[in-house]
């Protein structure tokens, strides 16, 4: 069986790769390590690991990389220059999820595995960082056509709490949308994938003052409250009465076929280490389903 750190090393290539062609390609270096980590946490029950296996190789061989990883010397400042770059695009509009997902997979890899923080990796993700700071807040679908809403002058409706993975959870299944909405923007499951980024990086390096991450989150779920009172079409989307579930083999049988971008894989880790964060026995599929509308 191959090493989880050959994976790793093709999603650290997969994010230098993507700095030089296209930032959402990163979307596929998270995803691996979303699986690497429900095996390793013992997420899912340990017959579905043939099937998880199954998933990580197609997405490797389906999304090669030109170059190996290349083990050159360790950059030092790697993690804090990232964080740094976090804390400094926190207070900008624009910022709003993938900076915080992005780095949370990094720096996890980085903590938990001999594979360097090379000074290559860290220009790429800096890089990143900085393309997502530049992006704009990102497109919300509304009657059907994706549109920019700038949350300047936005109402906050949300109130504001020190964010925790019980809170990320009720957040998530709190928040109501048109099915239609979400199967073009999966903005909801970004709620989920976000949300789970920010408590994680909080807990793995507590006292760097990334509780300002929080409002990123915040801001995204006042959009989509705006976003909700502008869209006029009822739902043209019959939600199936299927129920995916990441702790059944049909649901990873489902995500060789049809993985959203990767986002079965995040979806499934973030949903899974928050319920176990926050010590709740409990899995809600019906509610975790609303963000895996397919065709």
């Amino acid at each position: 069986m191959v090493s989880h750190d050959y994976f790793r090393r093709w999603a650290c290539q997969k994010m230098v790769e993507a700095s030089h062609s296209n930032i959402w390609d990163g979307h596929w270096a998270c995803a691996v390590l979303a699986l690497i980590h429900l095996l390793e946490e013992k997420l899912v029950p340990s017959e579905l690991e043939r099937l998880i296996y199954q998933n990580l190789d197609k997405t490797v061989e389906e999304h090669v990389n030109s170059e190996k990883y290349r083990n050159d010397k360790a950059y030092n400042d790697c993690r804090s220059g990232l964080i740094e770059l976090l804390i400094q695009n926190s207070g900008t509009a624009n910022s709003l999820g993938h900076d915080v997902i992005y780095t949370y997979y990094m720096l996890d890899l980085l903590t938990r595995s001999d594979v360097p923080a090379t000074a290559e990796l860290y220009q790429a993700m800096k890089k990143l960082l900085e393309g997502f700071e530049e992006s704009g807040p990102g497109f919300v679908t509304i009657n059907d056509e994706n549109v920019v809403i700038h949350p300047d002058g936005l109402e906050t409706k949300v109130e504001r709490f020190k964010l925790t993975p019980a809170i990320v959870l009720d957040l998530f299944h709190g928040f109501s949308r048109m099915p239609q909405m979400e199967k073009s923007d999966m903005q909801l499951g970004h709620i989920l994938t976000h949300g789970h980024a920010i408590v994680q990086l909080k807990q793995a390096f507590n006292g760097d003052g990334l509780d300002v991450l929080d409002e990123a989150l915040f801001t995204r779920i006042d959009i989509l409250n705006f976003a909700n009172q502008l869209e006029a079409v009822s739902s043209s989307i019959a939600v199936s009465e299927k129920r995916w579930s990441p702790l059944e083999a049909s649901y990873w049988e489902q995500a060789l076929s049809d993985n959203l971008h990767g986002h079965y894989y995040k979806y499934a880790f973030s949903y899974l280490k928050l319920n176990r964060m926050a010590e709740r026995n409990f899995v809600d599929i019906q509610k975790f389903n609303r963000i895996l509308l397919t065709e």
